[in-house]
């Protein structure tokens, strides 16, 4: 065999439940949505090079890292995306890149892409979300030793926006004073991981809702959101329960009951009114998500007429 095909797709995030610290180690409870990078791998076993957008770097540096831990020095071929997410906003664009590329090619080759390899491959990149996981789960982003599963996928929509730029997650979770302002914040998140673990376990939004809002509270001391406190305000107005920020994003969500009260057409008067009340650059509308990776090995027919 010397090309295999494989297909993957990995769901971003509406920023992170709750990030901060427990005893001075980075942790955060991921957010998946139901917004997605999804990538087509075309392996060939008799070549080096690849093939895939320039802008793809963490891509290929887990490409090469794969090489590596296979031990298949001439193994290359083509990355091609078929879904996209937003860079720089805090939709974990990076890590479901890196996880839906390595879960193609892992694939392709016969490999199983379990959520724990796929895990390990992103934190040797950058630090990383857990989407690879399914359900809500809490990861230790930075230094990668522990993950939990929490429970399964709380139903919610988010009203979700952001004002403009970029932030590296690289760059961000390097800053100095990144460890101080988690100390200072250590008791306000335990009180939001606490809220945020019963309401996962209960599947009570409101309580998770809450849990957003104090890590989205806390995370302001080191990325200022201007708007928090008039959005705040208007979604709560609105029949929200809180907010869900990107702690190392620009993005901020409301967090609203995926309900039938919530028809297209308030739906829509929502986005219309956020837009005229806050003039953002970005806009949308998502819905929450089981998390979790689809993968699967394309079967090449040859032609033979």
């Amino acid at each position: 065999m010397d090309f295999a095909v494989g297909l993957a797709r990995c769901p971003g995030t509406c920023g992170e439940w709750v990030q901060g610290a427990r005893n001075g180690v980075p942790f955060l409870i991921d957010c998946p949505i139901d917004r997605f990078s999804e990538a087509r791998v075309t392996l060939n076993l008799n070549t080096t090079g690849w093939d895939l957008p320039l802008n793809k770097v963490k891509a290929l540096q887990v490409l090469e890292l794969l090489k590596k831990s296979l031990g298949l020095p001439r193994l290359g071929g083509q990355v091609e995306f078929s879904l996209q997410l937003p860079e720089g906003k805090g939709m974990a664009s990076s890590t479901a890149d890196i996880t839906a590329v390595a879960a193609a090619a892992l694939v392709a080759l016969g490999e199983d892409p379990v959520p724990e390899r796929l895990a390990d491959f992103a934190l040797r990149i950058e630090p990383s979300d857990s989407v690879m996981f399914p359900g809500i789960t809490e990861i230790e982003h930075v230094q990668g030793h522990n993950h939990r599963l929490l429970g399964p996928t709380v139903p919610a929509l988010f009203l979700a926006l952001d004002w403009g730029g970029a932030i590296d997650t690289k760059v961000f979770n390097a800053r100095p004073e990144l460890s101080e302002h988690y100390r200072r914040q250590e008791s306000a998140i335990k009180r939001a991981y606490q809220l945020a673990c019963e309401g996962i376990e209960q599947g009570d939004l409101e309580k998770l809702a809450r849990a957003g809002t104090i890590s989205a509270q806390c995370n302001l001391e080191i990325n200022h959101k201007s708007f928090f406190q008039p959005f705040l305000d208007w979604v709560l107005q609105k029949g929200g329960l809180g907010l869900v920020t990107a702690h190392s994003g620009t993005l901020l969500a409301g967090v609203f009951p995926q309900s039938g009260s919530l028809n297209q057409d308030v739906s829509r008067s929502l986005l219309s009114e956020a837009q005229q009340r806050f003039a953002p650059a970005y806009l949308d509308l998502f819905h929450s998500h089981s998390g979790g990776i689809v993968a699967n090995k394309i079967e090449i027919t040859e032609n033979t007429g």
